[in-house]
C-alpha cells in the first residue's frame, strides 16, 4: 500500500499546508527560504511562518544557515524525514556549499511557481518514466547502482502532460549558482545530451537570478541541439545476439529541442565566494534556545519572476 506523503508528514505534527511545504522542500531541494513558505501559504509574513520556523526547529527537522544582514536559509535535514518519505539517502539532506545552496533556492523558486506540471520526484520514478514510457536504455541516463546520473538527478525534472507520458514536452530545470562562465552547463549538457535526444520532445529551461549568462547558455545548448541532428546509434547489451531485433536498435523520435532562460527577481543570500562553504555558520538549536527571526527578515521582497 503507498503512503501518502503529507498525511505521514501531518503525523509528526504538522498541518496539512505546512506537510505538503516540506514535502515539495524534501524532493526538490532541501533548503528553503521563510518568504517561500509564505508564497506557499499565501500569506504575507505574520505568525504562521514564524510558527512552522519554531516548530520545525524544536522538532530537530531543520537547522538555520545564517548568511548575515539578518538574512536565514532553513535546511531540512533530518534523516527521519527522508526515511519516511522513502529516501534516507537523499542527497538533499546533505549539507552543501553556497553556490549549490542558491541553486536548490531556485530550484523550490521554479517549482512553487509551476505546481500545474508533473514532477519525477525520485531516482525510481524518473528511470520507471524514461526506460518504461520513452523506452530509453537504462545505461544511457544511469549507472550500475540503477541511479540516475548526479548532474540529471540533481534539478527538477517535468512532464507539461502526464496524461500523455509517451509524447509529452519533458522539462528539464538547470539553476544556474551564479557562476562567472556556463561552464558547468557545459558540462550538463555533455552529460544530458544522449537522454535529451532519446526523448526527443523536451525543454531544458536555464533559471537564474541574473541574466548575465543567459546569451553563453543558449549558445552553449544550440551547440549540441542544431536543427538537423544524426538519428541516434542503437545500444548493444551484452546479451545482444540474443535479444529480438526490436530490443537491440529502436529508432530516435523526432527530435524537437527547446531552451528558455528564465530571470527570477528573487533576492537570494549573497554568495561568499572568498570563503568555504557555509557550513561553520549553521546554527543548530536545541528546544532551550530561541531563534531570532521576525517579520521584517530582508529574504521576504515581494513575489515576481520574468522570463529571459
Amino acid at each position: 500500500m503507498t503512503v501518502d506523503p503529507v498525511l505521514a508528514l501531518e503525523s509528526l505534527g504538522y498541518t496539512e499546508r505546512e506537510a505538503a511545504f516540506l514535502y515539495l522542500v524534501a524532493v526538490h531541494s532541501g533548503y528553503f527560504l521563510r518568504r517561500q513558505f509564505d508564497y506557499f501559504i499565501d500569506r504575507q509574513r505574520g505568525a504562521i511562518a514564524q510558527h512552522f520556523l519554531e516548530k520545525a526547529r524544536v522538532a530537530g527537522h531543520i537547522e538555520v544557515i545564517d548568511y548575515g544582514e539578518s538574512r536565514y536559509v532553513y535546511h531540512l535535514f533530518a534523516k527521519p524525514i527522508y526515511r519516511m518519505l522513502g529516501n534516507a539517502e537523499s542527497q538533499n539532506r546533505r549539507r552543501k556549499g553556497d553556490g549549490t545552496v542558491h541553486a536548490r533556492l531556485i530550484a523550490l523558486d521554479y517549482v512553487l511557481e509551476n505546481d500545474g506540471q508533473h514532477y519525477l520526484v525520485s531516482d525510481a520514478e524518473r528511470v520507471r518514466f524514461f526506460a518504461g514510457s520513452r523506452a530509453v536504455p537504462p545505461q544511457v541516463f544511469s549507472g550500475a547502482d540503477k541511479k540516475m546520473f548526479p548532474s540529471l538527478g540533481s534539478f527538477p525534472v517535468a512532464l507539461a502532460d502526464r496524461t500523455q507520458p509517451a509524447t509529452s514536452l519533458v522539462r528539464f530545470l538547470f539553476a544556474d549558482e551564479v557562476l562567472l562562465t556556463t561552464e558547468k552547463f557545459r558540462r550538463f549538457l555533455t552529460v544530458a545530451r544522449p537522454l535529451l535526444q532519446s526523448v526527443g520532445n523536451f525543454e531544458v529551461i536555464y533559471a537564474s537570478s541574473s541574466a548575465h549568462n543567459f546569451s553563453s547558455a543558449k549558445e552553449d545548448f544550440w551547440k549540441h541541439f542544431a536543427a538537423t541532428v544524426p538519428a541516434k546509434q542503437g545500444v548493444l547489451g551484452d546479451g545482444w545476439r540474443r535479444e529480438p531485433v526490436s530490443q537491440v536498435a529502436r529508432p530516435a523520435p523526432s527530435l524537437h529541442p527547446k531552451f528558455t532562460t528564465l530571470l527570477l527577481k528573487y533576492n537570494y543570500p549573497r554568495i561568499r565566494r572568498k570563503e568555504p562553504p557555509s557550513l561553520r555558520t549553521v546554527r543548530r538549536f536545541g528546544p532551550s534556545q530561541t531563534l531570532q527571526v521576525t517579520a521584517t527578515d530582508t529574504d521576504e521582497i515581494q513575489k515576481g519572476s520574468g522570463m529571459g
